[in-house]
């Protein structure tokens, strides 16, 4: 970290440098004003850039973790414990056998799942 640091402040320095010597030759200021001058802006412009990339940096995070409860979200079901019949969150997963351990009790027990098929019927008043 201290490394990568240093390497930047170089590099600020050397880019400073060479501002300032094309400024010093082509005008009538000093090399000094000119160093300062392009260091101040180089640290300027590098803290609103890290600014713009921390801020879109952390939308993304946020809008990922919130895609990803909402995945979680999606595939739980309540269900009970077959041998205490509290009840517990189980994530479901169709492609996989769905095996949980029972919050309460600690008894491993297994998901069944049925699909069956219903008629749809309409009500009228």
């Amino acid at each position: 970290m201290t490394l990568q640091i240093l390497k930047s402040l170089l590099l600020v320095c050397i880019v400073s440098s060479t501002i300032a010597y094309i400024g010093y030759k082509n005008t009538s200021k000093s090399f000094v004003e000119f160093f300062i001058i392009s260091t101040i802006l180089q640290f300027v412009f590098f803290y609103f850039y890290n600014s713009i990339i921390a801020y879109v940096t952390r939308l993304k995070l946020e809008k990922q973790n919130l895609d990803t409860i909402q995945l979680m979200n999606t595939n739980n079901v309540l269900i009970d414990c077959s041998s205490c019949k509290k009840t517990n969150n189980v994530r479901v997963v169709l492609t996989e056998s769905n095996d949980f351990v029972c919050e309460h009790c600690k008894t491993e027990n297994g998901l069944d799942i049925q699909f069956n098929t219903i008629t749809k019927t309409k009500i009228y008043e």
